[in-house]
Formats: structure tokens, C-alpha cells, sequence
């Protein structure tokens, strides 16, 4: 085993990096990947101290900072965030966000303090440049200030296109296109290799993504929108069979493409601020959507739903149904993960018994919200030891009683872990289910502003 190997050689770090790096490369796994990238981290870190590293070794003790941005002038040039430190080193760059909203900006970032600037396109030669800062502000990023424990709201930054100044840091970053919205499923943004980043490097997903909710097409106030959340290792795409059914004229897809890696409570109360900020924003329209999660995904939306329901639970929220979730987590786990060397944080948030499984599943349920409980049930695995599972999850993991009870109706389907994704009987039940909350309604009274939504 390469971790006892690990504490009985005695060689250089660079020699014994390189050896793992073969080992376990050679062996195909993404633990293996996981391993190196936590040891390199560890002794980069060790050797040569960075904000950067630090966020690459301890994703989970970092937090999403937000806030809010005002445009002095009507301009519309590509805008880049830099967060800078000097924790370490003299103005390290933490963070290079190219932002997707001129309304507000986010990043991801290790505790400490922080100088934040804003840079535009301005001479729109597609490159970023430090004379062309519109605007900055200062900040300490830190777990006391920080909502659930996951994001701290940061400073309003105004910006002023018209008297840019320079800021004393090296910049030169390419200007990409960026949008929240995406064609297909099929675009390589939401590539399976993107999934894996995230469980084991979050900090490089949050660098690709640049934000958490992404959709098919533009908000569109007049369709009941659908936030599908993936499970651990998942992507947006894994929703794609599902989405192909739905009647786009009256629904639309998002998606919550988040770091599996991370605590699963702090994903919960970035989930349950998405939310939250939605019904703030939309609340003269009444919007309406639903909430829909697979497998891992489903203790982060009941970690939002608890969190909601602590202060008060949009009205625009109609449903909620979650797909094969371990809502009693994976006892077999426990074991293994007391003596790994190196931990995923959303796994020690799976392996029970622990402290957030007993609390999220504890609390009661809000009555007013809609709770549809599907399970599947096929173990496709030739010798099937231990309880009865869908091949990957236990019945009594999906079945806690204490949500069964809290379920409108529990819905089995003889299906995989996986595969119930791709089922045609889970998919027709799914739309059943979205054609309750609005029903459809002949194109020529929806003209006329009979339509449910309008």
C-alpha cells in the first residue's frame, strides 16, 4: 500500500514525489491522483508558503466571498476580478475571476485579507492590462462573517470606466467569453472530466466555472424554472435524458455545478443563498421553480431546505424531489475514511454516523413544500453481498423513515444508481410531477395572458 510505503521510506521529497506520481498514475485511479495532488500540495506548501497553495490543499477552509458591483457609466467591456494577498508574498493573485455578471462578483478564496480589484477591456484589445482598473476595495474573508458558514458578502465596488487607474500588481489575462448560459449539455464546459476536478481539486473547478448556476437559455420570468443539482463526481450533463423530455415553452433547465469535493453544509447554504437570492430578485414576478437533485446532491438540497426554512421558505419554491439519495449516508465508509491519509471533505459528510446526516435529517420538514422521494433499486453486480442496494446505495441509506414520513409520496424504480437518470418511467413520472405545477395550456390562451406564469 503506498501510504504504509510512504512513512517507512526515507529519500528526498522531490525523488519520493516522483515515485508516487508513477505508482499511482500507473495505477488508473483518481484517488491515486487525489494522493499526489495532496502530497505535492503539502510539500509546496511547506516549502514555499502561498495563498494559492493553500487553496489547492485546503479547499474546504475556504469560502465564497460576494458582493455587489455599480457601474458609474453604461458600459458593457468584459470585466476581470483579481484578488490579491499579501499573507505570504507581496501581491500574490489568489484569484483571476472574469466575471460573468456586471451586477455582482465572486470568488473563491482561503481566509485572510485581501485587496480586490476590477479591471475592464477598455481599449478592447481582448487582453486585461493593470492600467486599466475601474475599481477596488478592501476585505478580510473570514469564517465569522460568513453566512452558514460558506459565503461572506463582500463590499460594494463601483466602477468608473471613465478614470481608470493603474494597479501595482503584474496582469496580462486574455479576455474569454463568458455567460451562464450554455447551448447544450453537450459543450465541453460540462465535460464528465469536470466532474472528478471537482470532487478531488475544487479550487480548479471554481477557476472553469467562475460561478455555480448555469442554464439552456436566458431567465425567462414567464416559465416555471427547473434547478437540477448533480450528485458527488457529477456534472450538469448528467441530467441531459431528463431534460430532453421537458416542454421547454413552459419550462426551463438550470443547474447548480458545484465542487463535490467540498463540506456538504457549506455547498447547503451556498444552494439555500441561490435560492433565497432568487426569490429576493424576482419577488414582484412570482416566479415559481422546483428543486431536483440525484444521489449526493440531495443532502446539500435538504441542508438549503433546512437552512430556508430556518428563516423563511420562498413562496416561489413548489417542489422539491430528490433521486437516490444516501440520506442515512454509507456506514462501510467509516472505516476506510478514519485511515486514509488523505480525506475528501464531502466524504467524511457521507461515511456515518456523523454530526451532519443526524442533523439533516432530523429536522422536520416544511410541511408547505412538496416533497416527491424517488429510490431505486437494481443492483446490476453479479455477487451481491450485504444489504439490498441500487448497486452503489443502500435502501435503508435512501428509506430513512424520518423522510419517508416527510414525503408527499415515495416513488421506487427498478433501476441503478445511474440509470435511473436514464430511465424512461422516471422521466415520464418527473414530468408528471411538472405538469401539476403548471399545466399546459393551448398556445392561443397562453396569448392572451391565461397561461399559468403570466
Amino acid at each position: 500500500m503506498v501510504p504504509a510505503t510512504y512513512c517507512r521510506t526515507r529519500v528526498r521529497p522531490a525523488l519520493l514525489f516522483l515515485l508516487l506520481s508513477i505508482i499511482l498514475a500507473s495505477a488508473g485511479c483518481s484517488y491515486g491522483g487525489f494522493y499526489v495532488h495532496q502530497t505535492h500540495w503539502r510539500q509546496t506548501f511547506e516549502y514555499l508558503p502561498s495563498m494559492s497553495a493553500l487553496n489547492k490543499l485546503s479547499p474546504e477552509d475556504s469560502l465564497v466571498l460576494a458582493g455587489p458591483i455599480v457601474k458609474l457609466q453604461k458600459r458593457q467591456e468584459p470585466l476581470l476580478l483579481v484578488a490579491v494577498s499579501s499573507q505570504y508574498r507581496k501581491n500574490e493573485k489568489v484569484a483571476v475571476v472574469q466575471l460573468q455578471s456586471d451586477t455582482y462578483y465572486m470568488a473563491f478564496l482561503p481566509k485572510g485579507d485581501y485587496q480586490l480589484y476590477i479591471f475592464a477591456d477598455l481599449n478592447k484589445n481582448k487582453d486585461f492590462e493593470n492600467d486599466e482598473l475601474i475599481g477596488k476595495a478592501s476585505m478580510t474573508v473570514s469564517a465569522e462573517y460568513a453566512k452558514g458558514g460558506a459565503l461572506v458578502e463582500g463590499p460594494t465596488i463601483s466602477l468608473d470606466f471613465e478614470h481608470p487607474g493603474k494597479a501595482e500588481i503584474r496582469l496580462s489575462e486574455t479576455v474569454r467569453p463568458t455567460s451562464y448560459v450554455y447551448k447544450s449539455l453537450d459543450d465541453e464546459f460540462f465535460d464528465p472530466k469536470y466532474g472528478t476536478m471537482g470532487l478531488y481539486n475544487p479550487a480548479d473547478l471554481m477557476a472553469h466555472t467562475q460561478g455555480f448556476v448555469f442554464g439552456l437559455e436566458a431567465y425567462d420570468e414567464k416559465k416555471t424554472s427547473v434547478l437540477f443539482v448533480h450528485g458527488i463526481s457529477g456534472t450538469p450533463r448528467d441530467w441531459k435524458f431528463i431534460v430532453e423530455g421537458m416542454d421547454r415553452s413552459r419550462f426551463q433547465p438550470f443547474f447548480f455545478y458545484y465542487p463535490s469535493g467540498l463540506h456538504l453544509d457549506k455547498l447547503g447554504s451556498v444552494l439555500a443563498q441561490t435560492i433565497a437570492s432568487i426569490d429576493k430578485v424576482e419577488k414582484q414576478k412570482e416566479p415559481r421553480f422546483v428543486l431536483v437533485a440525484h444521489s449526493m446532491g440531495g443532502l446539500i438540497s435538504l441542508a438549503a431546505i433546512n437552512k430556508l426554512a430556518a428563516e423563511r421558505m420562498p413562496a416561489s419554491l413548489k417542489m422539491y424531489c430528490s433521486i437516490a439519495t444516501p440520506y442515512g449516508g454509507d456506514e462501510s465508509a467509516r472505516k476506510w475514511i478514519d485511515n486514509a491519509p488523505f480525506v475528501v471533505a464531502s466524504w467524511r459528510d457521507i461515511a456515518a454516523p456523523n454530526e451532519f446526516l443526524t442533523e439533516v435529517t432530523s429536522k422536520p420538514f416544511p410541511k408547505q413544500l412538496p416533497f416527491y422521494l424517488y429510490f431505486s433499486y437494481s443492483d446490476t453486480s453479479k455477487f451481491k453481498l450485504g444489504e439490498s442496494s441500487d448497486g452503489t446505495v443502500t435502501l435503508r441509506s435512501q428509506l430513512v423513515p424520518s423522510l419517508q414520513t416527510a414525503a408527499t409520496k415515495v416513488l421506487g424504480f427498478n433501476e441503478t444508481h445511474e440509470g435511473i437518470l436514464n430511465s424512461k418511467e422516471t422521466r415520464a413520472s418527473f414530468l408528471k410531477l411538472l405538469d401539476a405545477i403548471t399545466p399546459y395550456q393551448p398556445a392561443e390562451k397562453r396569448e392572451n395572458g391565461n397561461g399559468i406564469g403570466h
